[in-house]
């Protein structure tokens, strides 16, 4: 699983740390490495915001209120996930139009917070991106477009759209720059997105007309990430 880095905004010290902490206990519950920075104000947090998966931002500061600074953090970073989290309960407005993905009200409780963190993980299935290459050219593109990856001599292929990208990496190399939520390596030559399976049949795969075997020794393995992925990101 792949690290989360997460800030904290909040104008008051003693409610960052106590954020920090209970963030830090849920995302240790469900085994998600992550990384959390606070911040005492909204310029402070948008000097970082470019490098964050999520924030946890309040409604109500000096200089800089959350609003503003969620309207920035779109435009900085769109891929970072708003949670309001302030003591106010009129701001849900402010909050829809910023895009917060969830909404908490001080005082905090794990559950809220639980609640919160498990929407921004699953939102964030596969935003990550990884670089390839194509006649020479280098590129970025979101894990969630990669349908499949195969082995190729020494390198990797990488199918995305109707494209083809290449890179100079082992499976397994592959493999470590992946979200394995999302992706399971069928056998030695291929890794497979679930995302993208549109019919899956004892040791059966089918993405886009193509058909794939699984290995016999993983086929336990890939039924439970399988069902996982169905129970956890449909």
């Amino acid at each position: 699983m792949l690290m989360i880095k997460i800030g904290i905004c909040d104008d008051e010290k003693l409610i960052t740390e106590r954020l920090e902490r209970m963030i830090g206990e849920c995302l240790r519950e469900i085994g998600q490495d992550y990384e959390i920075y606070t911040f005492l104000s909204g310029s402070g947090l948008l000097e970082k915001v470019q490098e964050l998966d999520a924030v946890f931002l309040d409604v109500i500061m000096p200089v800089l209120n959350g609003y503003e600074t969620g309207k920035q953090i779109n435009k900085l970073n769109p891929g970072c996930r708003i949670i309001m989290a302030t003591g106010e309960t009129e701001h849900f407005e402010e909050a829809f139009k910023i895009n917060a993905v969830w909404y908490l009200r001080k005082p905090f409780h794990k559950e809220g917070i639980m609640e919160a963190l498990t929407r921004v993980i699953n939102l964030s299935l596969g935003m990550k991106s990884v670089e390839v290459y194509k006649e020479r050219n280098k590129y970025q593109i979101l894990q969630r477009n990669i349908k499949y990856i195969r082995a190729y001599n020494s390198y990797t292929e990488y199918f995305a759209g109707n494209e083809i990208f290449r890179k100079e990496v082992s499976l397994k190399g592959a493999e470590n720059e992946l979200d394995m939520r999302l992706f399971f390596r069928i056998d030695k030559k291929y890794i497979v997105n679930i995302l993208w399976i549109d019919k899956y049949k004892d040791e059966k795969i089918w993405i886009d007309r193509n058909e794939f075997i699984l290995s016999r020794r993983r086929k336990s393995s890939f039924y439970k990430a399988y069902l996982l992925y169905q129970a956890e990101y449909t």
